[in-house]
């Protein structure tokens, strides 16, 4: 039996979407010398700002038509691609932040994330690599990296990212989760159950983490164990399928005996 999907973009262990894509993400505008240019971008900034995204979109372009040499222009027009969902031209214009700004520390962190949302698995890695280098205490970057190693089967690597997380953040539930996830595709089930029972105990909801702390208990015989483990998970998540079919499971086996 294997766990949920746990270090996926967008599933239960990933960093929220929206969280995301707020880190350290400007709001000034920058250095400007076109003032054609500098009222289209105050106009995206305003429009950016009330999530009015098609309007942003289309005001950075007119700022871009008139100065091209702004990064930050390029930042904001591919933020707001990216919150609207259009991921392959935000992905582009990330590009072009870079060949003005190699050190732009959101740009290569927001890079990773759209390259490890489109599968392009090796990209995302060298990509958070780069932002870490510019910013060696991102806790989300080594987040994602780590589950860019998990995607991959590198799990060795994905355990010591989420350490180096952990080091930075004791406190975080998502790394405890991704790191026993990590150790129970290593077949480590003694971390995989440590490291899930500390991510229930930072939070006490957390029902998928209840279902994989459940199937550890559960490969290493202790059905017991893992029983409560799955009525926990469902009475916090009354829809997890997973957890009714591995109790049903456990049900089948013991009218059996």
């Amino acid at each position: 039996m294997s766990c949920i999907n746990c270090f996926l973009p967008g599933g239960t262990a990933s960093i929220d979407r929206n969280q995301m894509l707020e880190i350290d993400t400007p709001n000034q505008e920058p250095r400007v010398v076109n003032s054609e240019a500098r009222r289209h971008f105050q106009a995206g900034i305003v429009a950016q700002q009330s999530e009015q995204y098609d309007l942003a979109i289309s005001s950075f372009e007119k700022a871009i038509a008139a100065d091209h040499t702004q990064s930050d222009y390029f930042y904001h027009l591919a933020y707001c691609l990216q919150e609207d969902g259009r991921l392959e031209q935000a992905l582009d214009q990330y590009k072009r932040v870079l060949t003005l700004s190699r050190d732009h520390h959101e740009a290569w962190y927001n890079l990773g994330y759209i390259q490890e949302e489109l599968g392009q698995i090796d990209s995302a890695i060298q990509s958070f690599k780069k932002a870490l280098v510019i910013k060696p205490d991102d806790k989300d970057a080594l987040i994602n990296l780590g589950n860019c190693y998990m995607s991959v089967g590198r799990h060795q690597e994905s355990i010591s990212t989420y350490l180096e997380a952990i080091k930075l953040d004791q406190q975080c539930v998502m790394s405890h989760y991704n790191l026993a996830s990590a150790y129970h595709s290593n077949d480590d089930f003694t971390q995989a159950r440590r490291h899930f029972q500390i991510a229930i105990d930072l939070d006490p909801d957390y029902a998928d983490a209840y279902y994989n702390l459940g199937i550890c208990f559960q490969e290493e015989g202790d059905l017991s164990r893992a029983r409560e483990m799955y009525e926990q998970a469902l009475r916090l998540d009354k829809d997890m399928g997973e957890a009714e079919a591995a109790l049903l499971t456990l049900e089948e086996a013991h009218n059996l005996n």
